[in-house]
C-alpha cells in the first residue's frame, strides 16, 4: 500500500461516490417529467418522505442502494 493510500485509510476517507447520499440510498426514485425541452427534466424524490432531494443530501434514514463492489459497507 503506497503511503497515500495509508493516510487515506487512516483518516477514514471516502470518494464522494462512496459517502453515504440520496444518490446511492434505496429510498430514492427518478422522476421524468415527459415535456419538450426545455421543460423536459429528472428529478430526485425520496420515497421515505414524499419530497425532493439532490444527489448529494443526506438523512438519518440512509440505507444502500446495494451491497458489494468497492467502497460498499461490509
Amino acid at each position: 500500500m503506497s503511503s497515500i493510500e495509508v493516510a487515506k485509510s487512516a483518516a477514514g476517507f471516502l470518494t464522494a461516490t462512496e459517502r453515504p447520499r440520496c444518490g446511492n440510498c434505496k429510498h430514492h426514485s427518478m422522476q421524468y417529467v415527459d415535456r419538450m425541452p426545455p421543460y423536459d427534466r429528472a428529478g430526485m424524490r425520496c420515497k421515505r418522505g414524499g419530497f425532493a432531494v439532490s444527489a448529494y443530501a443526506i438523512c438519518n434514514g440512509h440505507e444502500p442502494e446495494r451491497l458489494g463492489g468497492q467502497g460498499a459497507p461490509a
